[in-house]
């Protein structure tokens, strides 16, 4: 009974404490001290007659001793007392009300555990002892029944009630928590598996420092380096671990590098040339890194994987882990032998079976040093996701004419049975899937705010960066993005020659198989297409053979397929021109829209508009103004395949080539264009039924420019032949041909002109024009360039590196560069008298005076260094060249009669320059120029001679004229500059003067107070461009700091620069997520153009944006432009 009194007491504390109650721990009716504890049968007589919280007390001592060592308990303590230094468990006053989290009152279960041995002290009194183990003895004899019977048999009443407490404090679960986890390397802390880096020795060198030591060099000082610093240098490192910011041994092939988690390594670094992994020789260095990136290498029959880590200073090719690194090192060993297996057999065996690779595998013994014996298939499936990941980086390394390894059949077996998915890592997948609030709270990199124009277009591209709307989900687009869009197989055109091509419309087929060309199957889906590739293909229908077109074209002579409807319109000499024609039952007319058989039957059919047609000596004729499809355009594969624009070529045809008549629809833009940015519009601007096609722009081949067709009618007496091309093209020749005009007197053979025409601009006596390098040269001849010595002939097999020596290229020189022109000052205006007395007006000619630049002098080009780009030297050398040299007009002036400071006229506008001295070739000299000279300005003095006089116009009159166009005062564009920094490109449209900066974007607050600081009235929103975007199409007027967004039709100009760290050439890991994120603000970009509609869009970028992914980013964001309406155009400035 006693000891039921005790247990009971301990239930009812343990129960209270469980609830949430703090209560006093064994609280004495009697006055009984809650800190101390009875020791002797005397103590026990003073707590009761019936003794029970003594017992509760020796209940008490028994389990505070089974956590620490017990002390000698204080006899009639009435206060506190703790030994710090013996570990003491007695409670003080404060500390003895305890919740169930304090980890100091045991619970029940602990009461009944078995422990006897820690329990036991010699220093605690007989008494206390005999009392504690009589205890025990009863504990254990319970636990072994609990273990027994799952439950406490006990006969009496209180025992029962005593049971059932028991058992619900058993059956309360405790409170799970998740394991903490580093949040580098993702490894569970409490995990026993967890190591840590014991540290670097003392002698460990920094990486930069480590670099620089004599035993990595591999040249001596008597010996030159290598010719240039673009390769980081390569070394070996034995003894390696790899570890986190927070010391944890952690295995680098698991997406952390991938996801820029900073990862660092230590080990002994060995030169290059040293394969003994033994530390003797070898650099200590720490803290390696961070690691960029880990790649393998030797895929040439060698007996072991390169497995090499690159950092910002140097490469390294792994040899052997530390002890502690070992055990993790092994792990990754397999797979990336594994891969090595399969690259190396793939390479000389493309159409092997799964089978042959699995025979391959399981028959290739380990390379000693590797913890396992032979490799099985069962290993080759658990890394399979692994291994197709390194064959798709090794199809990735290798040259564009090499077939992909990934399509092989047996690679698409091992897809197919290990369930890999492609294109994504598993590791981020798989965290994806364990934590999606870690992703929700992830405030990384936001999707990128799209209008449907541009997600349309740019979907396939970014499809992981742009924010989707789930409701797209449409068929049609569905198939339209699993084609990638970006490799060079899907950009490349249809070859005309295969089944498909032969059934499609644009080459006279019926278009009913609807298959895409053989030649065009994209190599990143062919893994999931092969199979159906190869039953599409033979359930492919015979298609005619391609001599069904060259027996339509004998049919020209077939007058029953081409007659004449009506009378001839007009007579023109020995052309009869008609307005119909019927072929093949089938009228034209004039200004119809046909496709043409080309000569070529693989080629496309053409499409053209007829503007005439007339029967003459010829046959039966038409002339064809021909459209060009988006896809001969820079637009590429990436255009409409439904959109044509028009270009200015024509051509004279037989009706006999006209394939069937077509339809070609002038799509204009709307009234209200610019209110109807960022609607739900379908991309698609007519039906796609073989014959229906659109345009909405006129082409320039040249320049690769999209403008809006010319608006050129036609007469009432052309309107039978009226050709816009033609029209075009004669206005482009007219004004391509030099005319002379303001004849002033004849003399010695020759006929004197005030003025001369070309290309719209007039050159007058006393202008300063542009030359071609080679229209004359100076007295002074440029000193030639050192050049290399010629290669050597050595033998290449003893040499094989010799021609590295000796390489003609060397980059950023400028020897290859195209000299700059030549200036002059127009002297004459002349033609030569033919021999009827009249003067030849085709051959014009000027004399020139020359200007010398500085590296024209004998300074040579070191000279140019020093001064100023527009800085000439006047000369009294003459020279007569031809008008067709003439480039461009400039402007000469001399210096010291300037007004205004050489600074400020230079910026004040183009083509301007100036001079201070004259040069004198003869004696090398500098020189003050002449009087003539400074009086350059006043022009039409013709000859020279007095010819001409009160012709000319003076240099104040001239310039006041050419003034008055660029005195007109238009109003600033309001503009919209995103991505602003601090306001560099807004600076150069302010200094323009064309533009008025009202709102700026930029997210980075010290650019933006930089911003703000330069333009104090302009609003600066310091927000992701996509969550503005994002509030503007909801309908917001205001952001989340009350400032005004801008509305639709209030900005008139958009400029920017998205971030181009992910187009740069310098970053080397622009494939990663965060560098596609950067990219993707272009698309964020077009969406701002595409919903606000300015009159002016300006997107700046660096110069490997051009080239980015084969063009395909530039493309693309042309195919956005050209689709909103835009007239546009790009070009690469030279900025340097």
């Amino acid at each position: 009974e006693r000891y039921l009194a005790k247990v009971k007491a301990l239930l009812h504390q343990e129960l209270s404490a469980e609830n949430g109650d703090v209560v006093p721990l064994l609280q004495a009716s009697n006055g009984c001290s809650k800190n101390g504890a009875y020791g002797s049968d005397e103590d026990s007589e003073r707590a009761g007659p019936d003794g029970e919280e003594d017992s509760a007390m020796e209940m008490e001592e028994a389990a505070a001793s089974s956590s620490s060592s017990s002390s000698v308990p204080v006899l009639r303590a009435r206060k506190a007392r703790r030994s710090r230094s013996n570990g003491e468990s007695k409670k003080s006053p404060a500390s003895s009300r305890v919740t169930r989290s304090s980890g100091r009152q045991p619970t029940i279960l602990g009461m009944f555990s078995k422990g006897s041995n820690k329990r036991k002290s010699e220093e605690v009194n007989r008494e206390v002892k005999q009392e504690v183990m009589s205890v025990e003895k009863e504990e254990e004899e319970l636990d072994e029944k609990e273990q027994d019977e799952k439950r406490i048999k006990i006969e009496t009443k209180e025992g029962l009630d005593i049971k059932d407490e028991i058992t619900q404090v058993k059956t309360t679960p405790p409170a799970k928590t998740t394991p903490p986890k580093c949040i580098d390397c993702r490894q569970y802390l409490d995990d026993p598996d967890l190591k840590f880096f014991q540290g670097d020795p003392d002698d460990a060198l920094e990486e930069p420092e480590m670099l620089t030591d004599e035993r990595l060099s591999l040249f001596d000082a008597n010996e030159d380096g290598f010719e240039s610093y673009e390769d980081l240098p390569q070394h070996k490192v034995t003894s390696f671990s790899v570890y986190d910011k927070r010391g944890h041994l952690c295995p680098f092939d698991t997406g952390l590098i991938e996801r820029n988690i900073e990862l660092y390594f230590s080990g002994a670094v060995k030169p290059i040339y040293d394969d003994n992994p033994c530390l003797d020789g070898g650099v200590r260095a720490k803290k390696l890194g961070p690691i960029n990136a880990w790649w393998i290498t030797g895929f040439d029959g060698g007996e072991k994987a390169l497995i090499g880590f690159t950092t910002a200073f140097a490469d390294y090719i792994l040899m052997e882990p530390s002890e502690e690194y070992a055990p993790i090192f092994a792990l990754m060993q397999e797979k990336i032998y594994m891969s090595k297996i399969v690259v190396e057999f793939l390479q000389n065996n493309r159409d092997v079976s799964y089978e042959d690779l699995l025979n391959k595998i399981e028959t290739t013994v380990p390379p000693a040093g590797l913890n396992f014996n032979r490799f099985t298939e069962d290993s080759l499936l658990r890394h399979a996701q692994f291994v197709v990941e390194q064959v798709e980086s090794y199809d990735e390394a290798g040259d564009s004419d090499e077939p992909p390894v990934l399509i092989t059949p047996c690679m698409r077996d091992l897809i197919k049975l290990a369930g890999v998915t492609l294109g994504k890592r598993r590791a981020v997948r798989r965290q994806a899937i364990r934590h999606p609030t870690k992703i929700d709270k992830d405030k990384g990199p936001t999707k990128a705010t799209t209008t449907k124009l541009v997600y349309l277009i740019f979907d396939t591209f970014f499809s992981e960066q742009i924010e989707k709307d789930e409701k797209e989900d449409d068929k049609e687009n569905a198939m339209k993005r699993r084609r990638c869009g970006v490799c060079e197989v899907c950009q490349q055109p249809e070859c005309g020659k295969c089944k498909a091509c032969q059934n499609m419309v644009k080459f006279g087929g019926s278009g009913r198989s609807k298959q895409a060309c053989l030649q065009r199957r994209c190599p990143n889906l062919a893994v999931r297409e092969a199979d159906e590739d190869e039953e599409v293909d033979d359930n492919i229908p015979e298609m005619p053979s391609p001599k069904k077109m060259l027996q339509g074209r004998k049919k020209k002579q077939n007058k029953s397929r081409i007659s004449w409807v009506g009378e001839p319109v007009k007579s023109d000499g020995k052309k009869d021109y008609y307005q119909r024609v019927c072929i093949d039952s089938e009228t034209l007319e004039v200004g119809d829209c046909v496709s043409v058989s080309p000569d070529d039957p693989t080629k496309p059919l053409y499409l053209a508009r007829v503007t005439a047609m007339w029967e003459d000596s010829s046959g039966q004729m038409f002339h064809a103004h021909w459209f060009c499809p988006g896809s001969d355009t820079v637009l590429g594969a990436t255009s409409d395949p439904l959109e044509l624009f028009l270009v200015d070529e024509c051509e004279d045809m037989q009706l006999s080539y006209i394939h069937g008549k077509v339809k070609v629809i002038y799509k204009a833009p709307s009234e209200n264009w610019s209110m109807e940015g960022g609607l739900d519009m379908e991309i698609k601007m007519v039906e796609d039924d073989g014959r229906t096609y659109f345009y909405q722009m006129w082409y320039d081949q040249e320049y690769a420019r999209f403008e809006s067709p010319p608006k050129t009618q036609p007469t009432e007496d052309n309107k039978y032949k009226f050709c816009m091309s033609c029209t075009r093209l004669d206005e482009v020749r007219h004004k391509e041909i030099p005319k002379v005009a303001e004849p002033l007197e004849e003399g010695d053979g020759k006929m004197f002109y005030a003025m001369a025409t070309k290309n719209g601009v007039q050159y007058r006596v006393g202008d300063g024009v542009y030359l071609l390098p080679e229209a004359f040269s100076f007295s002074m001849k440029p000193a030639s360039p050192a050049k290399r010595p010629k290669k050597e002939a050595v033998d290449e097999e003893l040499y094989p590196e010799h021609y590295r020596k000796y390489s003609e290229y060397i980059k950023g020189s400028n020897l290859d560069a195209p000299d700059p022109y030549r200036v002059g000052r127009i002297k004459e205006i002349f033609c030569n008298i033919r021999s009827n007395g009249k003067p030849n007006e085709a051959d014009i000619k000027l004399r020139i005076c020359k200007f010398y630049r500085p590296e024209n002098t004998h300074k040579s080009m070191k000279a140019s260094y020093h001064a100023d780009i527009n800085l000439l030297y006047w000369s009294d050398e003459e020279t007569t060249v031809d008008f067709r040299a003439v480039q461009g007009r400039c402007t000469v002036v001399y210096g010291e009669d300037l007004t205004e400071s050489i600074q400020d006229y230079s910026a004040g506008g183009l083509d301007r320059f100036y001079f201070l001295e004259a040069y004198n070739a003869k004696t090398k000299s500098f020189e003050d120029p002449p009087n003539h000279a400074r009086s350059s300005g006043n022009k039409g003095k013709g000859k020279g001679k007095g010819k001409g006089k009160g012709k000319g116009k003076s240099s104040v009159s001239c310039e006041q004229s050419e003034q008055e166009p660029v005195e007109l005062k238009l109003p600033k564009l309001r503009t919209l500059d995103v991505f602003s920094g601090c306001g560099g490109l807004s600076e150069g449209f302010h200094q323009a003067g064309v533009s008025e900066t009202l709102w700026a974007i930029e997210m980075w607050e010290p650019a933006a107070q930089a911003f703000r600081l330069n333009n104090p009235s302009t609003t600066v929103f310091t927000e992701d461009c996509n969550v503005l975007l994002k509030l503007v199409m909801s309908g917001e007027k205001t952001n989340s700091l009350g400032q005004k967004l801008p509305q639709k039709g209030d900005v008139e100009m958009l400029c920017g620069g998205p971030p181009c760290q992910g187009f740069s050439g310098m970053n080397r890991f622009n494939s990663r997520t965060y560098s596609k994120f950067k990219n993707s603000l272009v698309v964020s970009f077009l969406s701002y153009c595409d919903y606000y509609r300015p009159r002016f869009f300006l997107l700046e970028n660096v110069r490997n944006f051009v080239s980015f992914k084969r063009s395909m980013v530039l493309k693309l964001t042309l195919r956005c432009l050209v689709r909103m309406g835009y007239q546009c155009t790009f070009g690469v400035l030279q900025v340097g």
